[in-house]
Parts: C-alpha cells; sequence; structure tokens
C-alpha cells in the first residue's frame, strides 16, 4: 500500500466520521455512508472568502471542519449578519434535493475548511438506493424545518416594531 493510498484512505474514514456526526447521516447503512464519504470534497477558504453569494444558484451543501463562516443577507445596498457558524456547522444543504437560488452569502471568517457534498453526486446514491437513503432525506427536510423555526423564533423576539413584518419588501429568505 503506498502512502497516497493510505492517505486517501485515511481521508474517506475521517469523512464517514464526519458524516456520521450530523443528524441525516447518523443512521445511514455503512455501504451508504461510505459512497457519500466518497463523493465529499475538502474544499479550504481563506478569511473573507466568499462561499457562495446570494443570488447564485445552489448546488452544494457544506460542513466546517474548522474554521468559520459567517451567514449574511444583502438589502438595499447592506450587508445584515444572520448566523456565525463554526466547527461542525452544516449549512446550504437542501441544495442537495433542488435546484435554487442563494437567498445569502456564505463568507469564511477565518481560514476553512469544508467538506462538501454537492447535489448531482447526491442524487445519483439516492437514485441507486432510494430506500436506503430516504431517511437522509426526510431528515435533511426535518433539519431545515427545525432551523426555519428557530429562525422564527430570532426574528420574533427581536422585532421592536410589531408592525416591521409589514416593513419587510419580501422577507428574508433563507
Amino acid at each position: 500500500m503506498t502512502a497516497e493510498t493510505h492517505q486517501n484512505r485515511s481521508e474517506l474514514a475521517q469523512n464517514m466520521d464526519y458524516l456520521r456526526q450530523l443528524s441525516p447521516f447518523e443512521r445511514t447503512p455503512f455501504e451508504i455512508i461510505r459512497l457519500y464519504a466518497y463523493i465529499a470534497r475538502r474544499i479550504r477558504f481563506g478569511q473573507g472568502d466568499f462561499i457562495f453569494r446570494q443570488n447564485q444558484q445552489a448546488s452544494r451543501a457544506y460542513l466546517i471542519l474548522s474554521g468559520s463562516v459567517v451567514l449574511s443577507v444583502e438589502k438595499s445596498g447592506q450587508t445584515l449578519p444572520l448566523q456565525v457558524l463554526g466547527p461542525m456547522g452544516f449549512f446550504g444543504y437542501m441544495s442537495l434535493l433542488a435546484c435554487y437560488d442563494w437567498g445569502l452569502n456564505a463568507q469564511a471568517t477565518a481560514a476553512t475548511e469544508t467538506l462538501s457534498l454537492d447535489r448531482e453526486s447526491f442524487r445519483k446514491i439516492l437514485i441507486r438506493f432510494p430506500d436506503q437513503c430516504i431517511e437522509v432525506v426526510d431528515s435533511l427536510v426535518r433539519l431545515r424545518m427545525q432551523r426555519m423555526h428557530e429562525h422564527m423564533e430570532t426574528l420574533i423576539k427581536n422585532i421592536k416594531d410589531p408592525g416591521g413584518l409589514a416593513k419587510l419588501e419580501g422577507g428574508i429568505n433563507l
């Protein structure tokens, strides 16, 4: 076994461990999690680099391995920070299920390494193994609904003007 083969194998095992820590993948059968880990790509970003920008087409999900990312929205020439995610922060995951444009920006606030899954590869596995993967899809949707409720609670707590929601043009698309 060459050092390169050992390194690749080690990274595959690490990717499997990272994915297993995420609720959508925690009960995924070994052979399927191994496929997801195999298609996952490590992507590094420097401090200040944009991972994606608002209105770009969404096609990848990201898991932060190290560093941090700020999610923000641009409205009327202002950038409004929404959330800062650190290691094991998982975002963009609905792009695995549907084609849409990002409603926000994701920018590295420090040197950041991510593990990323792309929609096309994710769907190939889903199509090939639908019975084993349907729980992952269900879990992704449940996670999104949970986060949507959390965002709504945060918005409700932070509204100083009860009529303020009516002033938001088109709302915030997360």
